[in-house]
């Protein structure tokens, strides 16, 4: 196979965001919406790398976000960074990888660093990658901070902004559990757990909280359904583990597009009644399963407010400047270089289950409406 250059596409990406931030600093106060995609061919790959800008005052600083992965729950955490801008008056510079993998995210992470914006937040889809150009910006005096959900902790980053991935999957255990009990659904039987991929510490650390109450329960967890990031994949593969398992008692989707997956599969395969479902995160596409009770609930991860706690935070950060940063970080409840947020758990109807350690809240969909209007906007 001829090889490709890496230098050429990289300049180019490299001019064209150059070109667009100049272009924010420049243009009128009021209001500067603009997105430019490139794409960057390499050897096997195709990358869409967008930069989005809104909401910010001539001059403003300039503040990335790196998500994980173009889905829906990742565009709830954009909006909450972006809404963290539109308050705080910083312009938000947000990529979203179409792909579970790390090496777009490095280089979007250098391509910005040599831009010198002037902070970045990332969710690493491989924490150990992500050491290095995280000490670079690091080094470069640009404020570097991981979330939301997944955490680099052997870099330098600043702070880890999101949840504890291991009481996140107990979390989850323990509310199946609860939807298990309140359908009469009893142990024997099997459980199963799908996933976008298994590479990130979060990823196995929630596993192994999922699995632990459930076991111990009498069911048994069996291997992680991967999709490889891809919902279409999420269906079919929740539908064959449907058909191989006669005796499946209750399924997980741990990311946000496995859960309408599920949801369908169970809706397909006429299993509502006889497999309980819950699901991580809080989209719009869920809402019509739980309404006809193909999903039974869901653990709500806060991503929009811990989004714009980021956003806000890199703002602090980058007005402070290097030789500041302890001062700013010394505002906010640091704890071993983490600020965990809590979860909740969802249901459509109020279920009569007492709460656990590991939520924060119990609450109906529409009682949540209430209480988290903003993000409701979103996802509605």
């Amino acid at each position: 196979m001829k090889k490709i250059s890496y230098f050429f596409p990289v300049l180019i990406l490299c001019i064209l965001l150059a070109v667009v931030l100049s272009f924010a600093g420049c243009a009128e106060p009021e209001r500067i919406v603009e997105t430019v995609t490139e794409t960057v061919t390499e050897t096997v790959t195709e990358t869409v790398v967008e930069t989005v800008v809104e909401e910010a005052p001539k001059g403003a600083p300039k503040i990335g976000y790196i998500t994980r992965l173009a889905v829906p729950w990742w565009v709830v955490c954009e909006k909450g960074f972006s809404a963290a801008g539109a308050d705080f008056g910083f312009q938000p510079v947000i990529y979203d990888p179409p792909q579970l993998t790390v090496e777009d995210q490095v280089r979007v992470m250098e391509t910005w660093i040599a831009s010198e914006l002037d902070g970045i937040m990332i969710g690493p889809n491989d924490p150990a990658a992500t050491i290095g150009v995280i000490n670079q910006a690091i080094e470069a005096g640009i404020p570097a901070v991981t979330g939301y959900g997944v955490d680099s902790p052997e870099s330098d980053r600043l702070v880890f902004v999101g949840y504890a991935a291991y009481e996140l999957g107990t979390a989850l255990g323990k509310g199946l559990l609860a939807c298990l009990e309140t359908q009469g659904i009893e142990p024997p039987g099997k459980v199963s757990y799908h996933t976008g991929g298994m590479a990130s510490t979060e990823d196995v650390a929630a596993l192994e909280g999922f699995t632990e109450p459930v076991e111990a329960a009498g069911f048994e967890v069996i291997e992680p359904v991967l999709d490889e990031g891809d919902a279409s994949k999420a269906i079919a593969r929740a539908s064959e583990t449907i058909q191989v398992y006669p005796d499946l008692k209750g399924m997980l989707g741990f990311y946000d597009y496995t859960g309408p997956a599920l949801g369908k599969a169970v809706t397909d395969a006429d299993k509502i009644d006889d497999i309980a479902v819950i699901s991580a995160g809080v989209i719009g596409e869920q809402i019509p399963y739980m309404e006809s009770g193909a999903i039974d609930a869901l653990i709500d991860l806060v991503q929009y407010e811990g989004s714009y706690l980021g956003g806000e935070i890199l703002y602090k950060l980058s007005q402070a400047g290097q030789e500041g940063w302890d001062e700013v970080l010394a505002e906010y409840p640091v704890e071993d270089g983490e600020i965990i947020l809590g979860v909740g758990f969802l249901t459509y109807e109020e279920l009569d289950v007492e709460m656990w350690p590991e939520i924060g809240w119990m609450m109906t969909i529409e009682e949540w409406k209430e209480e988290f209007p903003a993000v409701w906007e979103v996802i509605k």
